[in-house]
């Protein structure tokens, strides 16, 4: 093998318009822009982005059989033998087909795809964007595989480092930090931008706008809006606040809920939503800060995306990588779920703008300094390279 030639299988759980998949397209166009090397793709699940990853390289999608996608199909999906539901034989042919290097899984999910390519003796670096709530999720049998068959490790925030190493028991010198990225740097946002922006979510002028972002609910801490909003009413002076979130809606049980708070806290009018968006960046700008309400949350690209259009961040301590991110002058920190430390965060950045601009302008110069391919894709192919030198 020649490193000018590296031939390198992705592995990722979906092709969702999710932080890992979208990170994960954003490094294979820097592989195809700057490298010789080739790769494909092993898709766990179809999504709304699997034509860009076709585009870039071979791509198989499982889950897309006649058989899993018959009425039959879905409802015995549990109960078919692990060779039909993890399709193990077109797994292995493509492994064994591309001749790969090395494989790369783009998540700590993937063991059951891992344990099928194992007889290949392909080394394997898992790229970790999770923290313990996905892993515990994906259950213990995924994570002794994952364990068995990664060789080295990717965390993409300090956070998800220490707790591969405390909780897990997986040799610090095994995984390597390398920060998430966005696929470029914005253009800084103009106020026809922002104008535009707020009359499509219909906010108001004059109003201070806080934003979350995301497609998971207790995780995200969606549920937590309407107690910022109350403690915002609560505090503010004549600039009313509203909060806007951009991202697909949950369940109906929790769009009812959420309903119900705001309707009953009397601030359903200052809530604000979008929906899922092919183009969030259209309406980032409309937002002055963002509010990163996650629970578990390990370095969300959300929050880089919006910063790089320099708005500052509030998020919680103890609930992932973005108090790494904040703290060197891009926003503020809160203590875990504290809404009403968090809500004097943001009237402090609605009362004082020289400060929320010389946030915001800070928060845009840390994503061009360190969250775009540019600056980690050599990062991740020299550990990557390193990998696959032991074969």
């Amino acid at each position: 093998m020649s490193i000018s030639s590296l031939r390198i299988l992705f592995i990722s759980h979906d092709a969702g318009r999710t932080g890992a998949p979208i990170g994960l397209l954003a490094f294979q166009g820097w592989l195809r822009s700057n490298t010789n090397h080739t790769f494909g793709t092993i898709l766990r699940k179809p999504g709304v982005i699997e034509p860009a990853f076709r585009e870039l390289g071979p791509t198989l999608t499982l889950g897309t059989s006649r058989l899993l996608r018959s009425r039959l199909g879905r409802r015995l999906h549990r109960l078919l033998p692990d060779d039909v539901r993890e399709e193990r034989k077109v797994i292995r042919r493509m492994g064994a087909a591309g001749r790969y290097d090395v494989v790369v899984s783009n998540t700590m999910t993937n063991g059951a795809v891992l344990e099928t390519l194992a007889p290949l003796q392909i080394p394997v670096v898992t790229h970790v964007h999770e923290l313990d709530y996905w892993i515990s999720r994906a259950g213990e049998v995924n994570l002794r595989q994952v364990l068995a068959h990664s060789s080295a490790y990717i965390a993409v925030a300090q956070a998800v480092r220490d707790n591969l190493v405390q909780n897990h028991g997986i040799a610090a010198k095994k995984v390597a930090l390398v920060y998430e990225h966005i696929r470029e740097l914005p253009k800084p946002t103009t106020p026809e931008e922002k104008r535009t922006a707020r009359q499509k979510l219909g906010i108001p002028d004059g109003a201070f706008v806080v934003g979350g972002c995301g497609a998971e609910h207790w995780r995200k801490g969606r549920d937590l809006i309407p107690q910022v909003l109350i403690e915002l009413r609560r505090r503010e002076s004549s600039r009313p606040c509203h909060f806007v979130w951009i991202g697909r809606p949950g369940t109906v049980e929790e769009e009812y809920a959420l309903k119900h708070d705001l309707r009953a806290a009397g601030v359903e009018n200052r809530f604000h939503t979008s929906g899922e968006v092919a183009n969030p960046f259209a309406l980032f700008p409309a937002i002055d800060v963002f509010a990163l309400l996650s629970r578990d949350d390990p370095y969300p690209l959300a929050c880089l995306e919006v910063a790089a259009t320099e708005t500052p961040v509030v998020c919680f301590e103890e609930a992932g990588g973005m108090p790494e991110f904040v703290r060197d002058g891009c926003g503020f920190v809160a203590p875990y779920l504290d809404t009403a430390t968090m809500a004097n965060d943001i009237l402090k950045l609605a009362a004082q703008p020289e400060l929320a601009r010389d946030m915001g302008r800070r928060a845009r110069a840390k994503v061009a300094n360190e969250n775009l391919p540019e600056r980690t894709g050599p990062k991740l192919l020299e550990i990557i390279e390193r990998a696959a030198a032991t074969r």
